[in-house]
């Protein structure tokens, strides 16, 4: 017999030895860390389904608050679905994902959001959209000479820095399409710290902190995963940050999740005389519950158009991932036709935006 049910704290130590089964052996301390460390985890939130008295698959809902566009939505973001190997291929995590959907309509979720680590069709079967991240990777001509910035850089210091990494983020990521909300709480939650939402390095000027990046050095070169800053000469030391790094590590590659439109993909390459590639990935999938209260609330003069776009279109829109121009040879070569007051609000509505959802915020 199959139940499908939020968990019970009495059971949490049978979820743990699946997720351990499945994802990793050595991941108890962790998997533990992101409940107990995490003050808005409730069991309403980590769905399991038993059979015979058994948990054989759950998932996590991380209740949580993204921009779409410029606009704050309370986002239910899926992680960790896992189904034990012995119960695959029976359609368990079909139903639960549908379970899951369902809990968030009524919750109260504006949206879901997931990453997929699979191919995206499973998703798609299910209702889920696909909207597109853009990433880089440059190739440095040389190993960079050490430089010398005006600023002073630093490794991160908690006592220190924290308070003041907190307000720039929010201040660089205001409006940001894609990019979470970071009440100051969620700095000390131990899934931030574990996904490593800390920056290993500031910038520091005589009046405060005005810069930081992550940023982590591996075999193939320097990955950056997150930078915020206020000015362009904070801008450029995290640049030489990064150049420092290379020229420490021996390596000419430095990649990162971040739009080669970003200013820091700019600054970079023009520091560094760096070839740019273009990367990117269709694992962002997004779930809306209420496409038209979503964009009324976002877009509020083109409100009616929610009805006449397909829901995937509408959610690279809404993100800004694409702009209204972009999408009008899809929308023809799908048959769509519009008015020319629809064509207006489509054109002035939806602009394309740079689109980031920091890596240290993953789930």
């Amino acid at each position: 017999m199959e139940t499908i049910r939020p968990i019970r704290e009495s059971e949490l130590e049978e979820l743990l030895d699946l997720l351990c089964l499945v994802h990793n052996p050595k991941g108890r301390e962790r998997y533990t860390g992101y409940i107990e460390g995490d003050p808005t985890w409730r069991t309403s939130q980590t769905p399991i389904v038993v059979v015979d008295g058994r948990i054989v698959s759950t998932l996590r809902i991380w209740d949580r608050r993204v921009h779409v566009g410029a606009t704050p939505f309370r986002m239910g973001g899926i992680g960790g679905v896992t189904t034990h190997p012995d119960y695959r291929k029976r359609g368990i995590a079909t139903r639960l994902m549908a379970y899951a959907a369902e809990y968030m309509r009524d919750d109260g979720y504006d949206l879901g959001l997931l990453f997929s680590a699979i191919p995206a069709r499973f998703y798609l079967r299910l209702g889920w959209c696909c909207v597109p991240l853009t990433g880089f990777r440059a190739e440095l001509r040389s190993i960079p000479k050490p430089g010398r910035s005006a600023l002073e850089m630093l490794p991160f210091d908690e006592c220190r820095d924290l308070e003041e990494t907190a307000a720039l983020y929010q201040r660089h990521n205001a409006g940001r399409s894609g990019s979470m909300l970071r009440p100051r709480p969620y700095w000390d939650y131990g899934p931030s710290r574990v996904r490593g939402v800390l920056p290993a390095t500031v910038v520091r000027s005589p009046d405060g902190l005005c810069g930081y990046i992550n940023w982590e050095a591996n075999g193939d070169g320097v990955e950056v995963s997150e930078v915020a800053y206020d000015n362009g000469k904070s801008l450029d030391a995290l640049v030489q940050c990064v150049l420092d790094a290379c020229a420490d590590a021996g390596v000419t590659r430095i990649s990162g999740a971040i739009p080669h439109s970003h200013p820091f993909v700019d600054a970079l390459v023009a520091a560094a005389d760096a070839d740019l590639e273009i990367t990117g990935d269709n694992s962002m999938m997004v779930l809306p519950f209420e496409l038209g209260s979503l964009v009324g609330r976002a877009v509020p003069e083109a409100a009616e158009l929610a009805g006449k776009l397909p829901v995937d279109l509408m959610c690279r829109l809404l993100f800004g991932e694409a702009s209204g121009s972009d999408l009008r040879p899809i929308l023809r070569a799908r048959g769509i036709s519009l008015s020319t007051e629809e064509a207006r609000q489509l054109d002035e509505g939806f602009p394309r935006r740079e689109v980031i959802f920091w890596a240290p915020d993953h789930f």
